[in-house]
C-alpha cells in the first residue's frame, strides 16, 4: 500500500470525476473547449467538496496538449507534469498563512513573467482561503485580478465567500459548490474500495457517506481509518463501532418514558446510564435520533437509521397511540437540553424529561375542563358600546318623566309597585277608555323618546366640553392627553357615567396603563369639567369619530403627542 494517504493518492484527475459538482464541470469544460475562459474564478462552498481540485483541473486543462471535449487529456507532458505535481504554470498559495500585502505584491510582481510552458501556456494562480487575506493585500490585489496579464488565471477558493470584499466578487466569476450527495459519496468510496482491493459492503459504505455529511474528503479518510482499525475486510458492525456509534437501547426506552409521561422510570434509566460510565452527549444523539424517527414513521415516513428490527418494531408499536405535537414537543425538549458544560451531569436531560412529562400533564387538565378556560375574555369591554343605546339607568332621575303624562289622582297610585295590573285594566277596559291615555304612553316604553332625549343632550353637553376635558387632562397628566388626542371620542353620557371610545386598542391599553395614572387622570379631568359623580369607562369602538383638539398644524399635533408644551405667545 502506497504511503500516500488515500484522498490524495484518489484526487480526481479529470472534470469527469469530480462528484456531486456536475453543473461546475460542465460549465468549466464547455469554457475550455470554446477558449472563453474567464480571468478570475471564485470556488466557495463546504470544506471537502472540489473547491481546490477544480482549480488544479482548470489549470491542467488550460495548458493540455490534446484536450478531450474540454477534460485534460491526462496523457500529454502536460499533463504528466500537473498529475505529478511538478508543474511550474500552477502557482498555490494559502492565504491563511500568506495573508499580507507583501506576499500579493510579489505574486504581481511574478505574474508579468511568461508561462513555462511556452507561448500558448496559461499561469494559474490558486490562493486557497482567499477570505484570510487582510484588506491592504486585498486592495494590492485588485487591479491586476481586474486586469491581469493575458497568460493569468485567478482561482480564488474559500469556505466563507461572505468574507471576501465585494469588489473581488464582482471582478470573478463565482461557482457555489454544494454539499455532495450521500449517493455519490457512496459511488466516489466504491470506486476507492475497489481500487485498493478493500472489501466493504455498501451499507458499511452508506453509513460512511452519511456520517461525512456531504464532505467527499472526510468520506474517504474515514474509509482509510475504519480499514486501519480493522483491517481490508470491514463489516457494518466494525463501522458502526468505530465511529462510536453502537446504539444503547436504553436511548429508546427513555425517548417512550418522555412520550408516555413516565417521570419516575425516566428519571431512575437517566441515572442508570449515568452510572454506568455512558457518554451522555452520545446517549442524548440517540435519544433524539429515536424521536426524529418517532416523528418521520408518524408521518408515514420510513426513517433511514440503523436500529435493530426489534427498535423499529417498538417504535411503530409506540407511534400509534401518539399525537404528532406530543413527539415534536418531545424531540424540541432533549434537543434543546445543553450538555456542553458539564457533559457528565445528567440534569439536561432530568429537565427535559420533567418538562415533557409536566407540558403533557397540564394539557391534560386542560382537556379535562374546556368550559373554565375557554370563556374567560381577557377584556370584556368591546361589548359595552352595542348596549349604549338601551342602556338601563337607575330609576331615580328616568322613572319620574314616564308618569308625567298622566292625571294627578294616579300619582299616588303610581308609588306602589303595581304597573302590570294598571295595564290589565287599561286593556280590558276597551278601545274607547285607552285611547285618550294611550297615546302619550307608548312613547316612553317602546320608543324610549323620554329616556333618549335627555341623555342626547347630557352626550352633546359633554361633546361640547371636550376641549376642555382635554386640556385638564394634558395638565393633570400629558401622556393621557395625547392619548384622548391619538383617536378617541366621548360616545355616552349620563348622570352617573361618561363612556370614552378609543378607535385602537393599542390606545386603550395605554389609556389603562401604567398602573392606573393615565385613567386617574382622565377621571379628575371630567370632575373638574363636568363636576363630580360620574364615573369614567374607556371602550374599545372602531367605528367612533375621533374628536381632535389642535393649537396647530400636523407637525404641532404630532409634537404635543408626544409630549411636548408649545410655547405661549408672551413667552
Amino acid at each position: 500500500m502506497s504511503s500516500e494517504v488515500l484522498y490524495r493518492k484518489w484526487r480526481p484527475h479529470t472534470f469527469a470525476e469530480l462528484a456531486g459538482q456536475e453543473a461546475v464541470s460542465r460549465t468549466l469544460t464547455n469554457a475550455v473547449k470554446s477558449g472563453r475562459v474567464a480571468h478570475a474564478y471564485l470556488f466557495s462552498g463546504p470544506r471537502g467538496t472540489g473547491k481546490t481540485t477544480t482549480g488544479r483541473l482548470l489549470a491542467k486543462a488550460v495548458n493540455c496538449a490534446n484536450p478531450n471535449d474540454g477534460d485534460p487529456c491526462d496523457e500529454c507532458e502536460s499533463c504528466q507534469t500537473y498529475k505529478a505535481g511538478r508543474a511550474l504554470d500552477l502557482v498555490e498559495l494559502d492565504a491563511a498563512s500568506n495573508r499580507g500585502i507583501d506576499e500579493i505584491r510579489s505574486l504581481r510582481e511574478k505574474a508579468k513573467f511568461a508561462p513555462a510552458g511556452g507561448q500558448d501556456a496559461h499561469k494559474v494562480y490558486l490562493i486557497d482561503e482567499v477570505h484570510m487575506l487582510t484588506e491592504p493585500a486585498f486592495n494590492a490585489l485588485l487591479k491586476t485580478l481586474e486586469e491581469p496579464p493575458a497568460h493569468v488565471i485567478f482561482a480564488l477558493a474559500t469556505t466563507e465567500a461572505h468574507k471576501v470584499p465585494s469588489t473581488v466578487v464582482s471582478r470573478c466569476q463565482r461557482f457555489d459548490f454544494r454539499r455532495i450527495s450521500v449517493s455519490d459519496v457512496k459511488g466516489r468510496l466504491r470506486v476507492v474500495a475497489d481500487g485498493e482491493d478493500f472489501d466493504v459492503p455498501d451499507d458499511a459504505l452508506d453509513k460512511i457517506a452519511r456520517v461525512a455529511t456531504g464532505s467527499l474528503r472526510d468520506a474517504i479518510n474515514l474509509l482509510e481509518q475504519m480499514v486501519d482499525s480493522y483491517g481490508a475486510k470491514l463489516t457494518l458492525e466494525n463501522v458502526v463501532e468505530g465511529l462510536g456509534e453502537i446504539i444503547d437501547e436504553r436511548s429508546g426506552d427513555l425517548a417512550a418514558h418522555a412520550l408516555r409521561g413516565n417521570l419516575k422510570e425516566g428519571l431512575a434509566l437517566i441515572s442508570e446510564v449515568r452510572d454506568d460510565g455512558c457518554d451522555l452527549r452520545q446517549f442524548q444523539r440517540q435519544v433524539i435520533a429515536f424521536l426524529r424517527g418517532t416523528l418521520l414513521a408518524k408521518a408515514g415516513v420510513e426513517p433511514e437509521d440503523g436500529w435493530s428490527d426489534k427498535q423499529k418494531e417498538a417504535r411503530q408499536q409506540l407511534v400509534a397511540g401518539l399525537p404528532p405535537d406530543r413527539i415534536l414537543a418531545t424531540l424540541k425538549a432533549f434537543g434543546e437540553a445543553d450538555l456542553r458544560a458539564d457533559p457528565l451531569s445528567p440534569l439536561p436531560l432530568e429537565l427535559a424529561l420533567a418538562s415533557c412529562v409536566l407540558m403533557q400533564n397540564a394539557g391534560s387538565t386542560q382537556t379535562a375542563a374546556p368550559a373554565a378556560s375557554a370563556p374567560a375574555p381577557s377584556r370584556p369591554r368591546p361589548a359595552k358600546p352595542q348596549a349604549k343605546s338601551p342602556r338601563p339607568a337607575p330609576p331615580k332621575a328616568k322613572t319620574p318623566p314616564v308618569p308625567a303624562p298622566k292625571a294627578s289622582p294616579a300619582k299616588a297610585d303610581e308609588s306602589k309597585p303595581e304597573p302590570a295590573e294598571t295595564k290589565s285594566s287599561i286593556a280590558s277596559s276597551g278601545p274607547a277608555d285607552d285611547a285618550p291615555e294611550s297615546t302619550p304612553e307608548p312613547a316612553p316604553t317602546s320608543n324610549g323618546a323620554s329616556d333618549a332625549e335627555p341623555a342626547s343632550v347630557q352626550l352633546e353637553e359633554a361633546r361640547a366640553k371636550w376641549p376642555d376635558i382635554y386640556k385638564r387632562t394634558r395638565e393633570i397628566q400629558y401622556r393621557a392627553g395625547a392619548l384622548l388626542n391619538s383617536g378617541c371620542a366621548i360616545i355616552d353620557a349620563s348622570d352617573d357615567e361618561v363612556t370614552f371610545g378609543f378607535r385602537h386598542a393599542m390606545l386603550l391599553d395605554r389609556m389603562e396603563g401604567d398602573g392606573g395614572e393615565n385613567l386617574r387622570a382622565l377621571q379628575q379631568a371630567v370632575d373638574d369639567v363636568l363636576g363630580p359623580g360620574r364615573t369614567v369607562t374607556c371602550v374599545l369602538d372602531h367605528d367612533v369619530e375621533a374628536q381632535r383638539t389642535s393649537r396647530g398644524g400636523h407637525l404641532v399635533r404630532a409634537v404635543e403627542e408626544l409630549g411636548a408644551e408649545p410655547l405661549s405667545q408672551d413667552s
